[in-house]
């Protein structure tokens, strides 16, 4: 039988494409040094979820010893930078910082990427409640009293919302809830409704706490109640919906950082305790404090049962909030 002899320049090349096939999988495992990570903020500038992206970037770059920047790509109530990462290479490098808004996408039928199947989750990042607030003017000091005025004025009273959105969603939970009737005013954004509610052209604002505690400390108007379990630390005399009575109006905004799906478990891992390690920067929990940002915190395991959870519990709501046929 005759042996074939490989010539130098093939054996040099079998011999380098051995050494990157065995290479290979362990550069998979980490990130690449060099290549900046990106995290994408799916809603514009000065966002929940910008801020808390930046926030991010700044201590994992130091962290991780590589740049991590934020890109911002808005539109379709978050689907447009979600998408895009779902459909990005899974090595860790491009990253969604998504919410609730994301969650309502799927529960509604809206959603371009699927959160379960199209992404790998990486941890949680913080959360955010949501405030009612009504006109100074307004005859109704509490919630009670805002449930008996609509209650004798059915269909009169308006609320803040825009489609598809968090506080549509609200406005119609509690009108279930408290068996009342009042009526969604769409806006393009929630404080775009700001310069009706003071001039009482609505009579409900929800907004995140971030946006309430402002007009409510400068006495703009009143604070009637916040979405959250408890109470939330800038607000503190203002009660939840669930201590007046109305457990279905528990509403947390939870933020997450989410890779794309098949990103490995390695990279995952490190970039949870990167993001981890930054939550609890003392800078970081007092802009959080701040800004009305709850220290909400988690990993990939939490955040998978989060998910499914929640996707769970919207998808009733959504169905609940369905007109009638």
């Amino acid at each position: 039988m005759k042996t074939m002899k490989l010539s130098r320049r093939a054996a040099v090349a079998a011999a380098m494409a051995a050494v990157a096939t065995a290479a290979a999988p362990a550069r998979a495992q980490d990130l690449q040094q060099g290549k900046p990570i990106m995290i994408v903020a799916p809603f514009g500038p000065g966002t929940t979820n910008d801020i808390i992206a930046r926030l991010l970037a700044q201590d994992m770059s130091i962290t991780l010893g590589q740049s991590v920047i934020v890109e911002n790509r808005p539109g379709a109530t978050g689907n447009i930078g979600a998408d895009y990462v779902a459909k990005s290479r899974p090595d860790g490098h491009t990253l969604v910082i998504a919410s609730l808004s994301n969650i309502i996408n799927q529960a509604t039928g809206n959603a371009t990427a699927n959160l379960i199947n199209d992404f790998t989750p990486v941890c949680f990042s913080g959360g955010v409640l949501y405030a009612m607030l009504v006109p100074n003017e307004l005859p109704a000091k509490n919630v009670a009293e805002l449930v008996e005025l609509a209650r004798k004025e059915p269909g009169k009273l308006n609320f803040s919302g825009f489609v598809g959105g968090v506080p549509q969603f609200l406005g119609e939970m509690l009108n279930r809830a408290a068996k009342i009737n009042t009526v969604m005013v769409p806006y393009k954004s929630t404080t775009d409704a700001l310069p009706d509610l003071l001039t009482n052209r609505i009579q409900m604002w929800f907004t995140p706490v971030a946006s309430g505690v402002p007009v409510y400390n400068n006495k703009q108007a009143r604070m009637l109640a916040v979405t959250g379990e408890k109470r939330t630390a800038v607000a503190p005399d203002v009660p939840t919906f669930k201590e007046l009575g109305y457990p279905d109006m528990v509403a947390e905004v939870a933020f997450y950082l989410l890779a794309p799906k098949g990103t490995p478990q390695p990279i995952v891992e490190k970039l949870y305790r990167a993001a981890d390690k930054a939550m609890q920067n003392p800078k970081a929990l007092e802009s959080f404090r701040v800004q009305g940002i709850e220290d909400k915190r988690g990993g990939p395991a939490e955040l998978s049962a989060y998910l499914v959870s929640d996707l769970r519990r919207w998808g009733e709501i959504v169905k609940l909030s369905a007109p009638a046929k």
